[in-house]
């Protein structure tokens, strides 16, 4: 889905992300078929995994959201009793990409969110420009 020159600046911004929020520990860029495309402080092994349960775990959520009439899904977030997990869908003319960041206990939800709000802006502008 993604050519190699994109995958690079994809990459970038991830990098960007993770060096600019304290805790982040993992970011994968997936596909909405749970193909994990770029990543960034993660184990490339876990990164397949992790685009797989992105996208298994948005699609549920988008689910109950039409179920309860919530609208469409912009933000799914995940608090573990060591960490926070937060998934999004990147939105470009020719389909959607899915942002997972992982991140600490400590770590800022709000900072992660907005952060994570940004990245996605960035990519879509560089992959849209």
């Amino acid at each position: 889905m993604l050519e190699d020159w994109e995958v690079t600046l994809v990459e970038r911004k991830l990098q960007e992300f993770t060096e600019s929020v304290d805790g982040v520990s993992a970011v994968v860029i997936a596909s909405v078929d749970g193909f994990a495309l770029a990543q960034a402080a993660t184990q490339p092994s876990s990164g397949e995994r992790l685009a797989a349960m992105t996208s298994a775990m948005l699609a549920l959520a988008s689910a109950v959201g039409r179920e309860l009439s919530l609208g469409s899904m912009e933000v799914l977030m995940l608090e573990a009793s060591e960490g926070k997990v937060l998934m999004q869908s990147v939105t470009l003319p020719r389909g959607s990409l899915l942002l997972m960041a992982a991140c600490g206990q400590r770590s800022v939800i709000g900072h992660v969110l907005w952060s994570a709000r940004e990245c996605g802006r960035k990519i879509q502008a560089e992959l849209t420009g």
